[in-house]
């Protein structure tokens, strides 16, 4: 019996499926519950096309055998191909309620996941799968392959020769780069280079094939200054906004530097009405930053509209003192509602002003001041908006988080918000306030919306097709247009 199994699975992998076919029925006409044979046909059912026979038999197995692992796997498979997606997802948990600490199965679970659109399942089992092999330098590899497959970036295994890539950055601010390296440095050789001493940069930047300079500032303009060193290599500077605001991109050459990286677009206008003779044969690219969809994804809440989040290094720049004014506005008619502002202050006035008017606005009991919050995912759970009242935003970083959690947006539109969010989420008077307040956007809306636009995927496919431009890329990105519709 063994050996008329073995000849049907030879037959099977050699491709004479009819012929592995026969083979397998004649065994189970003999032997009807033959575990082996039953999942051989069934196989080859699959790769016939015929998806009911194929089910047929992956049942048949389960009947006896319900936690027969490769009769679900493949029974799930079935069902995929059918695009039944309650019962192949009902089969998938079977089959990791079974094994739920087994990459292989994990990643599969990933791949299923993906074919239905449940993004964030399907994330969460591939890093799962990854973490749980990670002593697997070949399983690794194969699993980074399906996560960026499942974000639509190229395979890690595809670049045959990695580029070494340097970021120079003063210490303190270097906090927008570190998530992004991480998922490039499956694309190439990162190192980062972060201090004061301009001799620490120079040694770290000799075996640089690629440059990035973080902000267009004091550094950067050094660097840019060191012709041997940066002979040869491929250079990108990256400029936020307050280098454009403070005058300090003024004072770069820029004619060591081959791309300019603007995290919006009106950041790469600015920059082009003040017209540098030496970026005149830069690229102007921008890249928005992205958010990680993983810790900051849709979370339901109830019908309830009474907290309003306020979360922002507290500055004049976020013009703290309108957003109490507006909060106070919305008071009015809200004897409910209230206001919870977090944040460090950066101007000791503002730690005195804002308790005081509070005080004086009768405001005391419904304005709650956290200070600093390590946890902000946590913090926006039972938050239902966000306000901004900014004099302006590179792009809004925390907004888009809270956005991405499903909390509606109140946007003050700075110079620049309507390139990034939609008018549907932007105020410019109070009364506007008011009306957009009452007329939210749908929370679940707002968090597709940041998905779509300003997720970390889609920022490191914008990184990838800057830094492998020299490269060839196997798979072709297909993102979403830059800027969002109106």
């Amino acid at each position: 019996m063994l050996n008329a199994i073995l000849n049907a699975e030879n037959l099977a992998q050699k491709g004479k499926l009819e012929e592995s076919q026969a083979a397998f029925m004649e065994i189970l006409a003999a032997e009807p519950s033959n575990v082996r044979s039953l999942l051989g046909l069934g196989i080859v059912c699959f790769k016939q096309g015929d998806n009911d026979g194929a089910e047929a038999q992956f049942k048949k197995i389960l009947e006896s055998k319900s936690n027969h692992l490769e009769a679900l796997k493949n029974l799930c498979m079935v069902y995929a191909t059918k695009k039944d997606k309650v019962l192949a997802l009902e089969t998938l948990e079977r089959l990791l309620g079974i094994r739920k600490n087994d990459p292989e199965f994990l990643a599969f679970g990933a791949r299923i996941y993906h074919a239905f659109e449940e993004q964030i399942k399907a994330k969460e089992s591939i890093e799962k799968a990854l973490e749980l092999s990670s002593t697997n330098y070949i399983k690794q590899a194969e699993f980074n392959d399906i996560k960026a497959h499942l974000n639509g970036l190229p395979l890690p295994s595809k670049i045959k020769k990695k580029l070494n890539l340097t970021v120079c950055c003063v210490p303190g601010m270097d906090s927008f780069i570190h998530d992004s390296l991480k998922r490039l440095s499956l694309y190439l050789n990162v190192t980062t280079s972060i201090s004061l001493k301009a001799e620490d940069h120079i040694k770290n930047l000799l075996n640089a094939q690629i440059v990035w300079l973080e902000w267009g500032n004091q550094l950067t303009q050094f660097i840019l200054t060191q012709t041997n060193i940066l002979s040869g290599k491929k250079v990108i500077v990256r400029i936020h906004s307050y280098e454009l605001y403070d005058g300090l991109a003024e004072k770069i050459n820029y004619d060591l530097a081959g791309d300019i990286v603007f995290v919006s677009p009106y950041m790469r206008d600015l920059f082009i009405q003040k017209n540098f003779p030496t970026a005149k044969n830069c690229r102007l690219n921008v890249i928005h930053n992205g958010i990680d969809l993983s810790r900051f994804s849709y979370l339901p809440r109830s019908q309830e509209k009474n907290n309003i989040a306020f979360l922002a290094y507290i500055s004049y720049k976020k013009d703290p003192m309108v957003m109490m004014q507006a909060f106070s506005y919305l008071a009015k008619d809200n004897p409910d509602l209230k206001l919870h502002v977090a944040g460090m202050y950066q101007d000791s006035r503002y730690a005195l002003a804002m308790p005081h008017f509070a005080k004086k606005a009768g405001l005391n009991e419904r304005i709650v001041f956290y200070g600093h919050v390590n946890n902000p995912d946590e913090w926006f759970k039972d938050k239902d908006y966000i306000l901004c009242s900014s004099l302006n935003e590179s792009q809004g970083l925390g907004i888009l988080e809270a956005m991405s959690r499903g909390l509606k947006p109140l946007v003050y539109n700075f110079p620049g918000a309507e390139d990034i969010y939609l008018p549907g989420y932007l105020w410019t008077t109070f009364d506007q306030l008011k009306e957009l307040y009452d007329n939210p956007p749908d929370p679940q809306e707002v968090s597709a919306f940041v998905s779509k636009y300003y997720s970390k995927e889609r920022e490191i496919g914008s990184w990838l097709k800057l830094l492998l431009d020299n490269q060839q890329v196997d798979e072709i990105f297909d993102f979403a247009p830059e800027k969002p519709a109106s």
